[in-house]
């Protein structure tokens, strides 16, 4: 739909009243270029601010020039590659706060203070714009994947990582379960939800606009594959767990 991610897609003014901060500042070998780089960043990261200090664009560059010289994908890549590093550092720095750290680093100091409380910062601030990368960005839909969070049947309160549901699955299961509804009480006491909580599994509760986007887009998770358990008959018998069949 047109209206995914309206502040992605809302266009900035240009100075006057309700401008905003320029996004990327384009240098090229020290030499001030623009201030409205949008070109080297994909839409789902354009809420980031910084300065690209490039030695492989001519000093004569202009936009026209920029959209299709040689080394825009590759700037583009990298800046990519160092966000999602960055971003992700501050996940598993969450995740070493709370013990959930699957690094094996036992001898690694342990963030703390703001560090710990960063990521939730952030993904307050920003989720939607990693779920839009997730519909958008093929090469990257993987690492993606990983800093998503979704409130669970587990996790009624706290935001949880796929990894950390993953990390609780019960023996022998073979499928992730999501519902999706308007608000976290109505998909928590959906029949379908009921009767999986019931049997012990964990129920990944999806109340935001994009997540059923996502959902399409993602269809398995580290080889376990996304099952809508109200657009699909889910077999519970341990012979034949995960297996589905679509409802009608």
């Amino acid at each position: 739909p047109w209206d995914l991610y309206d502040s992605v897609q809302r266009a900035k003014p240009k100075g006057g009243p309700g401008a905003t901060a320029a996004g990327l500042k384009l240098y090229v070998r020290r030499v001030f270029i623009s201030d409205d780089a949008d070109e080297l960043l994909p839409r789902y990261l354009s809420f980031l601010r910084g300065v690209v200090d490039s030695d492989s664009l001519p000093l004569n560059v202009n936009r026209e020039m920029l959209q299709h010289h040689a080394s825009l994908r590759t700037i583009k890549k990298k800046l990519v590659r160092k966000a999602l590093d960055a971003i992700k550092k501050m996940a598993d720095d969450e995740a070493a706060c709370s013990g959930d750290s699957s690094s094996g680093d036992d001898d690694k100091e342990k963030p703390t203070g703001d560090a710990c409380k960063a990521f939730g910062t952030f993904y307050k601030e920003f989720g939607r714009a990693l779920k839009l990368g997730v519909l958008e960005d093929d090469n990257n839909r993987g690492r993606l994947a990983k800093l998503l969070r979704f409130h669970t049947s587990k996790s009624p309160k706290e935001l949880t990582s796929l990894t950390g549901y993953v990390g609780r699955m019960k023996d022998g299961q073979k499928s992730i379960y999501w519902i999706a509804g308007m608000s976290q009480q109505e998909v928590a006491h959906s029949p379908f939800a009921e009767k999986l909580v019931a049997e012990g599994y964990e129920v990944m509760y999806l109340t935001d606009v994009l997540d059923e986007y996502v959902m399409q887009q993602l269809t398995e998770f580290e080889d376990f594959k996304f099952v809508n358990i109200a657009k699909e008959d889910v077999d519970m018998s341990p012979e034949a767990e995960g297996e589905v069949s679509r409802r009608v």
